[in-house]
């Protein structure tokens, strides 16, 4: 929990002035904000060992979680493909059937075609079943990794907007703890659907309408967070800026950006891609290098200070 001024000035003996209370203050908020990377990266290590233990697919060294994702998904893939298989040879021996059939029919049939039938009957009987079986198997696999993986993805976004999210300062730890759960729940709750070619959640009413800001434009993760705190009320305003154009927040944070614990110039570029995915925007999109351009511009004063790595 950040220390406060009520929490210094109970303190017998400090004497401290206003100037140095400030400062004590200043790095007890950076100390806590930077250890919100560490949450986010504790929380894709939990994403690899879900993963693993449910595909018994491990990770390999060094492997990113969105590739190792991929990685899973091709495996799956495979499964499918030998599915195709499965069905070709049904396919096949239906044929086969379908003219001895015909030929006995026509009196060409001996002891050793009626024999062939019945081996072929059988075969086919077998391989159907083994058909169903994996076509099922791999359709309950394939839903249950999307609602997993849809359910990660959403926690993923949550958490890198609530780095750009502050709550009142007075506000106990504890408290401010609670009230990101509660708002995080009620985002994940809420009435939604993942759209696979844009890549983006798009949350509905109970209509099943898509739900819109003042623009027109389609409410985004980051959009539902701040809508469920600003309902609540304990959002700290005092933050933001006016835009992009706006006067900055000396601090690295701003209405649409915070970056205030990157210690490079790199980390700081990773916090402002994940801001912008949680905002609904995704790299394919073709002014993708404009809005990182304009992210680093409106924090541009902390920016310039970071090195590079």
């Amino acid at each position: 929990m950040a220390l406060t001024l009520d929490l210094l000035n109970a303190q017998e003996g400090l004497n401290l002035t206003e100037e140095q209370a400030t400062a004590i203050i200043g790095l007890s908020e950076r100390e806590e904000n930077e250890s919100l990377p560490g949450k986010i990266g504790k929380a894709l290590g939990d994403l690899d060992t879900s993963i693993a233990a449910e595909s018994a697919i491990k990770r390999n060294e060094g492997e990113k979680t969105s590739d190792y994702m991929a990685r899973v998904l091709r495996v799956l893939k495979t499964s499918a493909d030998e599915g195709a298989g499965y069905k070709t040879a049904n396919e096949s021996l239906t044929a086969e059937i379908t003219k001895l059939k015909d030929d006995i029919a026509k009196g060409q049939g001996n002891e050793q075609l009626k024999a062939d039938l019945e081996k072929y009957k059988g075969n086919y009987t077998s391989a159907q079943k083994v058909n169903e079986k994996l076509q099922k198997d791999l359709e309950d696999l394939k839903a249950e990794y999307k609602g997993k993986l849809e359910g990660y993805r959403m926690e993923s976004e949550i958490g890198a907007a609530m780095t750009g999210i502050a709550l009142k300062k007075e506000l106990p730890e504890a408290t401010k703890q609670a009230l990101m759960t509660l708002a995080k729940q009620n985002v994940m709750a809420a009435k939604h659907v993942f759209d696979e070619t844009a890549g983006v959640f798009i949350f509905q009413d109970a209509d099943g309408n898509p739900m819109k800001d003042k623009s027109l434009n389609n409410l985004t993760v980051a959009d539902m967070l701040r809508v469920q705190l600003e309902t609540m009320g304990v959002l700290e305003t005092g933050r933001k800026i006016v835009g992009t154009g706006g006067k900055e927040n000396p601090i690295g944070g701003g209405a649409d950006v915070n970056i205030s614990s990157a210690r490079t110039k790199v980390e700081a570029d990773e916090m402002i891609e994940k801001q912008l995915m949680a905002q609904g925007h995704a790299k394919s999109d073709p002014n993708w290098g404009e809005l990182m351009r304009d992210m680093r511009n409106s924090v541009k004063n902390f920016y310039d200070t970071l090195p590079l790595n």
